[in-house]
């Protein structure tokens, strides 16, 4: 996914994440921030308490990702099969989803398009089965999770660009538009599944979540990467394209407006005192 050089949004009050674009081989982990909701803006009693859900789901998860005994333990509890041998990577990440879905602890278990309650802009998250966990992204190996809609179409809630960005150039904005490349690597992408659900999000005029992986120093997990939270954007354009002898799909996404980012029933204006 790469980031275009359009004149950035209007200036937002900055907050503590890091923010970046590929730069080649070259490698260089530095911190940068995130634009985030208007300094005048605040969220809900709710929302905060909601957002603690999320708090000590992650920590669960966490837990139960280094603790094999654990897992086996809740295992025979929830009369899941054993775990087979050392799980490792993706088997291990569905592993503990799975134990934390029949436990209870999965936050917006209903898959939807657009913002979800008490996801932040700039969200860090270690590991690809916590986004499950908290229904960002469901799928566990796949960049573009999908839904039917009621006419029978699919329609893309969220992509995950897995390129390992560096942390080069820092930007305190969120890139404003961004080029994401289909499902399918070395080969010929086909129009079908995630590709063919991002191509109805133009016709029904559906916006789709970005999360981005990047390399990273910087609250990174052990394989030195990280997943962060770009926001919600609307797809604009869809393009088929030869890239190193392969057809692939080019797809624009444009970042939404501010207002657009959060459900504004969990917003209220900032008291100020003098």
């Amino acid at each position: 996914m790469v980031p275009s050089h359009r004149k950035p949004l209007k200036e937002r009050a900055l907050s503590k994440s890091n923010q970046a674009r590929p730069v080649g081989k070259k490698k260089r982990h530095v911190k940068a921030s995130y634009a985030s909701e208007d300094e005048d803006t605040t969220f809900t009693p709710e929302w905060n308490d909601c957002r603690r859900n999320i708090t000590d789901a992650l920590r669960c998860y966490k837990k139960l990702r280094k603790d094999k005994g654990l897992r086996d333990n809740l295992s025979n509890q929830h009369k899941m099969n054993p775990e087979q041998g050392r799980c490792h990577s993706l088997a291990l990440d569905g592993r503990v989803a799975n134990i934390l879905k029949v436990s209870g602890k999965w936050v917006n278990t209903i898959k939807q398009i657009g913002c979800l309650p008490v996801i932040k802009i700039s969200d860090e998250y270690h590991w690809r089965g916590e986004l499950c966990v908290i229904g960002l992204h469901y799928n566990f190996q796949r960049g573009i999770d999908y839904i039917s809609s009621v006419e029978g179409k699919t329609l893309a809630t969220s992509i995950v660009d897995s390129y390992q960005y560096d942390r080069g150039i820092i930007s305190k904005y969120p890139f404003p538009n961004l080029t994401y490349t289909g499902e399918g690597e070395n080969r010929d992408q086909m129009f079908e599944g995630g590709n063919l659900a991002l191509k109805n999000n133009i016709h029904y005029k559906k916006p789709v979540r970005v999360i981005r992986k990047y390399n990273s120093d910087d609250n990174a997990n052990a394989s030195g990467y990280k997943f962060v939270y770009e926001g919600v954007y609307r797809v604009t354009k869809f393009d088929k394209e030869i890239e190193s002898g392969f057809s692939v799909y080019k797809v624009q996404l444009d970042m939404l407006d501010d207002h657009q980012q959060y459900d504004s029933k969990w917003k209220q204006k900032r008291i100020r005192r003098h």
